[in-house]
């Protein structure tokens, strides 16, 4: 019998934050990095491992300067396995094949029918904040469907765009499939002083934030500014400490997948108090819900959404004595409603309670203007969710035309 040969594969010891999204176990993974932390060196690691445990990495990019230089790193990594031909190696399609199972193929994919008639069971979508986000939602997320797969999502960011809101998912997932990491240019302790320098030379300020320090910067069409310095409410507040205030609330009702949301706020204080947000229950529960706040904080008044189901559990509401008044959603209404919430947070009038999620949705909610009228819309991206930014806004308004001769709810 002839000796058994040992080969060693020498891959880069990441750096803590590298190391941090590489040992993660969420099923996905979103990482947001500023140049040169590492991304890709990242990525190529990941990869390899993954290969080497049998699995079919799929690593894409936009562009093929992206793509080559994932694919050399992967080549660099694995030379020892090519030369004693454990692994076979094809430039033409970018792809180291390992016998016995495992496979990385690295390949220029823009769009989802980039993509189309590929197979993996683990995709790395890199520079994913330029890549049309039909790439992994028409056919990425479709593709690890049958063998529960896993996906990485690397970028740099680019204003508040579609990277961004999967970057928020990831932040506010609560279920330990989805995981955010993020790591600026000075993360990388193997990028000299002087490729700093280099890099961070002659650019501009939004650049440099952007660009090495990795933050998401303001969109022209984000709606809400200055929130994190108006999420200052307290998240224990009492009825007792506001006793003898004036207290209002605003309800978003669900509809199909979305979610009920109430908010509470304080006249007097110019204050959020309370929140509520819960979906797949039904009218009953929903009311009983709202009752139980309503007996707690006694508002004087509830501005509550008529749209979608919201009409007959308004009518329900007002059987059952609760001082609701209806409020129809439309395109003329709501412009104003949304931009009376974003004045308030520009000027820092009311405070508001920090939650992940709630702070996620005023983040990512969105103005458009139509081309041909000039006229504002508003709404939360594609495929997420704007309940508690609906809820807030009806509050607020309620607050703003709070009028003395409201009867308080007892």
């Amino acid at each position: 019998m002839s000796p058994m040969t040992e080969l060693n594969v020498r891959l880069y010891d990441p750096h803590p934050s590298q190391a941090a999204f590489l040992r993660s176990p969420a099923k996905r993974k979103v990482c947001c990095a500023g140049r040169r932390g590492g991304k890709t060196t990242g990525m190529a690691i990941l990869a390899v491992e993954k290969m080497l445990e049998g699995r079919r990495v799929l690593e894409a990019a936009p562009t093929a300067d992206q793509t080559n230089a994932f694919w050399n790193d992967c080549k660099t990594f694995t030379q020892p396995l090519i030369d004693a031909k454990i692994v076979k190696k094809n430039e033409t399609e970018r792809s180291l094949e390992m016998i016995g199972g495992g496979r990385i193929r690295a390949k220029t994919a823009w769009d989802a029918d980039s993509l189309r008639g590929d197979y993996c069971d683990f995709l790395i979508l890199d520079e994913y904040s330029i890549m049309d986000p039909s790439a992994w939602d028409e056919v990425g997320a479709p593709m690890l469907l049958d063998n529960d797969g896993d996906a990485a999502f690397i970028f740099t960011p680019k204003r508040k765009n579609h990277a961004f809101h999967l970057y928020q998912r990831a932040v506010t997932d609560d279920t330990g499939r989805w995981a955010a990491f993020h790591f600026t240019s000075f993360d990388n302790p193997h990028l000299s002083k002087d490729a700093l320098a280099e890099i961070t030379a002659d650019i501009t300020e939004d650049a440099y934030q952007q660009e090495i320090l990795a933050r998401f910067l303001e969109s022209q069409g984000q709606v809400f500014r200055n929130i994190a310095a108006c999420l200052t409410a307290p998240l224990d507040a009492t009825p007792e400490q506001h006793a003898g205030h004036h207290i209002v609330a605003g309800c978003d009702w669900a509809r199909e997948s979305d979610y009920s949301c109430f908010s509470v706020g304080c006249v007097t204080c110019h204050m959020e108090v309370a929140r509520d947000r819960f979906n797949q229950v039904d009218y009953h529960v929903q009311t009983q819900r709202l009752q139980a706040l309503a007996e707690r904080w006694k508002p004087a008044a509830i501005l509550s959404e008529l749209n979608s189901i919201g009409l007959p559990v308004h009518e329900m509401l007002q059987r059952q004595g609760l001082p609701v008044i209806g409020f129809t959603t439309t395109a003329q209404t709501k412009p104003p409603l949304i931009e009376n919430m974003a004045l308030a947070f520009e000027r820092g009038e009311w405070a508001w309670q920090a939650d992940p999620t709630w702070t996620a949705e005023l983040e990512a909610y969105e103005r458009t203007v139509s081309p041909t009228t000039g006229r504002s819309s508003y709404s939360a991206p594609a495929g997420a969710h704007d309940d508690t930014v609906i809820a807030r806004a009806l509050m607020l308004w309620q607050a703003q035309h709070y009028v003395s001769s409201y009867v308080d709810f007892v």
